[in-house]
């Protein structure tokens, strides 16, 4: 009997492929989707990981440099097994005219130890010269031939840019400046030509394993740490865990609104697929088949499909993935056992989505079952236990994210499974709230005429069929709001905060001593500066620390504003003409190392204090790259001057924000498609499960333009109620979702945003679609002849 059970399933799908594609596209996708998600995130976390330990990749053993010895390097060459040793340096430094730190890494003598290439230019090789990686050439407006100026707090150096280096393009490349230099420039005897991580490369002759050749460095290393390269690799990729963290974030998000959208197109698609089978499956009945052998019949297509889809999903999403790698110049990395994982949710997938559908089939007596549609008794039990699922729902859902408004270390995990879980309900509830709705509209309607009123009516007269519609283009439109609204409010978040802890727009200050004369009027001059103000300043003894003085008018001459990392409640400042002691508050507008008072205190404590700052003001609509570019020509020539300032640190997060948000475009724009998908579905098979109706309608002299327009009026109906609530859901679903994220930032306040225009697009662009996705099942229903249609079963 199980054989018959499997060969009738089989021969329905080889039958039915028409009813069929609709699911196994929706799966498709589903699972594309998601294998894309793992992939292009695996790929990034590998790129991430391998640029923390490009510098040691290619070396067998790693000794760390902590005591002064001269002799070390000599030493390690000579121990038998090492076929080379080169010193390698790291350091940074804060370019001039430009709030960017950039890291200096020493280009290593052995050729084989060098991680990059050079895409333009050639490497360095004296102590005054530099390549750059080519997003931080282009972040900073240099090319080969320009000069740049590093500094730190006591010294600078400038270096001429002989050439650029290969960067890539992923998310996070660029958020850190790069750049080699010769390891002649650590010769030189100023602070920031100082190495602030030195490490001996060796690579070994292959005579010995790493770690019997780790044991022999060990005997001559000191006290200097000795480790194998994967030893050494596995430590620093253990402390880098932000990236690593963002990525598994990334994906526990992709993956649920994969599963999420996928799951509910599905489902819906079979709903209705069943329905269309009901009188098949109550013929089944009546000729003696059990609910036991139905119920297996349906779990067997499920398994079919879903193993068709999952197939075509896995080729799909790691096709993408490769395109992505390449684009942003990674190297595709697949996860094997995510990839298998992702193709086993697809069966399962599939075969859960059947459950409810399968229920209600053996559910049904076979007379009932040979009705053409089920009974309103039916329906309003089917009614009541989806009001009270739904309920729990999103009860439950609003519920987690309460929790995670609260202190817990899993207040994000709460927020986002919170609205998970919500968003099902509301999905759940679709068939109680979108009839109510489309009941207004029916109102509306009434008075433009028959095909109209019918229309309308049609989309009240099922509520399960419009449910299944409405939910396709609730999750289509929810989706893309709640990214619009989430970066939108995320950006002006970022920048509230930005603005409360950069208080000022742009800085030019010197660690000590005066501003050339003229230096204010020249920083006037460049476009986009709207205001300065020129500051005294000095360096005073505060508490026995050695800090920055500024003197700020409006300040009150009894506090002092000091940076917040400084942690000062008081503070007793020693000047060179006077002291005073005064309680401190800790205030962003002290830059950082840095104390504010009034002018009146600064005189007390040095009354030869020279104008060391200038602090200015930018228009709100300003070209960064070009101000910043402005700023360097002007300031370069000042030796020691250090740009800050909240428009850098914008720029920083703006940068990032747009990184991240052009990522999940690309994978949200594939959920929208699924969803775009599952309303051409849905659509289409109610079109196809009324062929008897709509020929019933036709023999009783509805022309076919008239048909035509009844589907199309109800397209946009529906259409427009699932875009309205879509928009409120995503609305919501992208502010809750700013502030969970907004909090595990340490935000202090949460800022909303929302685009009217790019809202008004997505609406027309939902309403449009819904539209033209009722043209084919339109046009297909119009051609077919009544009598034909009417014998269909």
């Amino acid at each position: 009997m199980r054989a018959v059970v499997l060969r009738m399933a089989l021969a329905e799908v080889r039958a039915n492929p028409r009813r069929i594609v609709a699911v196994v596209l929706a799966i498709t996708i589903s699972v594309g989707y998601l294998a894309a998600s793992a992939t292009v995130l695996a790929s990034e976390s590998a790129t991430l990981d391998r640029s923390v330990i490009a510098r040691t990749a290619k070396t067998d053993v790693v000794v760390t440099v902590t005591a002064d010895d001269p002799g070390l390097v000599q030493r390690v060459r000579g121990i038998d097994g090492v076929a080379s040793a080169n010193l390698s340096y790291l350091s940074h430094g804060r370019v001039t005219g430009s709030s960017e730190w950039v890291q200096q890494q020493s280009v290593p003598d052995n050729p084989a130890l060098r991680w990059t290439g050079v895409a333009q230019g050639v490497w360095p090789q004296g102590p005054d010269e530099i390549a750059l990686g080519t997003v931080t050439a282009k972040q900073l407006t240099m090319t080969v031939g320009d000069e740049i100026t590093i500094n730190d707090a006591n010294s600078s150096a400038t270096l001429r840019v002989v050439g650029l280096t290969d960067e890539g393009d992923s998310l996070l490349s660029g958020l850190a400046q790069s750049s080699f230099v010769a390891p002649a420039f650590y010769t030189g005897a100023a602070s920031i030509r100082t190495s602030l991580q030195t490490e001996i490369l060796v690579i070994g002759t292959g005579a010995a394993t790493p770690e019997r050749l780790a044991e022999r460095i060990e005997q001559v290393a000191g006290g200097n740490a000795v480790e194998t390269s994967s030893e050494f690799a596995q430590r620093k990729m253990s402390e880098q865990t932000n990236g690593v963290f963002l990525f598994q974030l990334l994906l526990l998000v992709f993956g649920a609104i994969a599963l999420l959208v996928g799951g509910i197109m599905i489902v819906n698609t079979f709903l209705i697929l069943v329905t269309q089978r009901r009188r098949q499956i109550g013929l089944l009945r009546a000729l003696g088949a059990s609910n036991t052998q139905i119920r297996r019949g349906l779990f067997v297509e499920a398994t079919a499909i879903g193993l068709i889809g999952s197939s075509l999903g896995l080729v799909l999403g790691v096709g993408v993935s490769a395109i992505v790698a390449n684009r942003l110049g990674q190297v595709l990395t697949v996860p094997t056992g995510q990839i298998a994982a992702v193709a086993l949710v697809g069966v399962v997938l599939a075969v859960l989505s059947v459950v409810v559908p399968a229920r209600r089939a053996i559910r049904i007596s076979p007379l009932e079952a040979l009705r053409p549609v089920a009974d309103r008794q039916a329906e309003r039990r089917a009614s009541r236990s989806r009001a009270v699922l739904s309920t729990v729902l999103m009860v439950v859902g609003l519920a987690g994210v309460w929790l995670g408004t609260g202190e817990s270390p899993f207040a994000l995990l709460f927020s986002v499974g919170g609205l998970l879980v919500f968003a099902t309900g509301l999905l759940t509830a679709t068939g109680i709230y979108l009839p109510a709705l489309l009941r207004v509209a029916t109102g509306l309607l009434a008075r433009f005429g028959p095909t109209a009123r019918l229309a309308a009516n049609n989309t009240t007269r099922n509520p399960g069929r419009a449910a299944a519609t409405g939910a396709a283009l609730i999750v289509a439109v929810g989706i893309v709001v709640t990214l619009q609204v989430g970066a939108a409010s995320m950006k002006a978040t970022a920048n509230a905060n930005l603005s409360h802890r950069f208080p000022v727009d742009v800085t030019v200050s010197l660690f000590d001593g005066e501003l050339p004369p003229g230096a204010a009027r020249d920083i006037a001059a460049v476009q986009g500066i709207t205001s300065t103000q020129e500051l005294r300043s000095t360096r005073v003894q505060a508490n026995g620390t050695n800090l920055r003085v500024l003197g700020v008018p409006g300040v009150s001459d009894n506090q002092i504003l000091a940076d917040p990392y400084l942690k000062l409640t008081t503070a007793t400042l020693l000047g060179k003409t006077g002291s005073v002691t005064l309680p401190a508050t800790s205030d962003y507008l002290a830059p950082a190392d840095t104390v504010v008072v009034s002018p009146k205190t600064l005189a007390t404590v040095d009354s030869t204090a020279a104008v060391g700052t200038v602090w200015a003001t930018t228009a709100p609509d300003v070209d960064i790259t070009a101000l910043r570019s402005q700023l360097r020509a002007v300031v370069a020539p000042i030796t020691g001057a250090e740009v800050g300032g909240g428009l850098s640190a914008k720029a920083s997060y703006a940068e990032f924000l747009d990184r991240l948000l052009m990522l999940t475009t690309m994978l949200l724009a594939v959920a929208v498609l699924i969803a775009l998908t599952g309303v051409g579905n849905t659509l289409g098979l109610s079109v196809l499960e009324r062929t008897r109706e709509s020929a019933l309608l036709r023999a009783l002299g509805m022309q076919r333009t008239g048909l035509r327009k009844m589907l199309a009026i109800e397209a946009i109906l529906l259409s427009t109620v699932g875009t309205a609530v879509g928009i409120a859901a995503g609305t919501f679903f992208g502010w809750i979702g700013t502030q969970a994220v907004s909090k595990e930032l340490n935000f202090t306040t949460v800022t909303f945003s929302m685009s009217s225009p790019q809202t008004a697009v997505v609406a027309i662009v939902a309403i449009v679609a819904g539209v033209i996705s009722s043209v084919l099942p339109g046009r297909r229903a119009a051609r077919s002849a009544p009598v034909t249609a009417l014998a269909t079963e």
